[in-house]
């Protein structure tokens, strides 16, 4: 009859019951994780045949060329699988993101983690919103933000906000020395000039590296000379802010035309 399946039809599986968006954030999630003692011991047992193997990091380049062919999935998996490794702020307590935990899609990895019953992970994911509010955010002095500027420990300062871009600059495909030479300026302009046709995409990855809001960023002196465009900010200031509202679609980027 009419409601035969059609036999050269592909099979397909259809379980309207699963939550794949959860279902992908949890298990991006248990991959990116940070492992335990006994669990960095059994993978380094494992992976010491696969040593020679292991992927090289991207090396320094200028003006923006591509040192090696990654796609935007892979850069973006890595991005939030780094963790810091740079020196203590003395100051007001800044934001971390955890590692492991994608901040640009807090509300389903919540969601996941309700569905499962895993009750860490929902504290994790609350205590990581609650830090993000408005109100909770670090207000740091352009004082203590232009001491950050080596290759150890670089933040940036991109239209007031800061950004702690240290564990990025090996993952980076225009090169790390591009960021550390940003350091120390308000790199706002600059971001805009380097990054193209790349640039929303590239505001996707900024959000996980926020740390808090510069109390006074008129002090910095600008990167570039030319001014940033209303286009970019209004860009920026949608995918940049959805931080802090969990509003997935413009915090990732995908209600600004952006796919992943």
């Amino acid at each position: 009859g009419e409601d035969a399946a059609d036999p050269a039809a592909p099979p397909a599986v259809r379980l309207p019951w699963i939550d794949v968006a959860a279902l992908a954030q949890l298990t991006y999630w248990y991959d990116r994780r940070p492992r335990t003692a006994e669990e960095e011991g059994a993978g380094a047992a494992s992976g010491a045949a696969a040593a020679g193997g292991e992927e090289e990091r991207l090396v320094d380049a200028k003006y923006g060329r591509w040192t090696k062919k990654l796609s935007r999935e892979k850069v973006i998996y890595g991005t939030v699988a780094l963790r810091y490794r740079s020196r203590a702020h003395l100051g007001q307590q800044v934001f971390r993101r955890p590692a492991g935990v994608d901040v640009t899609r807090l509300g389903t990895l919540r969601r996941a983690a309700a569905l499962c019953g895993h009750g860490p992970l929902i504290g994790l994911v609350e205590e990581t919103m609650e830090r993000l509010q408005p109100r909770n955010v670090a207000r740091i002095t352009w004082e203590e933000v232009s001491r950050h500027t080596a290759k150890d420990d670089t933040w940036l300062l991109i239209d007031g906000k800061v950004y702690d871009v240290t564990p990025f600059l090996g993952l980076h495909p225009g090169g790390g020395q591009l960021i550390v030479e940003a350091a120390g300026q308000d790199a706002t302009s600059l971001f805009e000039r380097t990054h193209g046709e790349g640039l929303r995409y590239s505001l996707r990855l900024l959000n996980q590296f926020f740390i808090g809001v510069c109390a006074d960023p008129n002090k910095a002196a600008p990167a570039d000379e030319a001014q940033p465009t209303p286009e970019f900010l209004a860009t920026l200031r949608s995918i940049t802010g959805a931080l802090h509202t969990f509003d997935e679609a413009k915090a990732t980027g995908e209600a600004q035309g952006i796919l992943r």
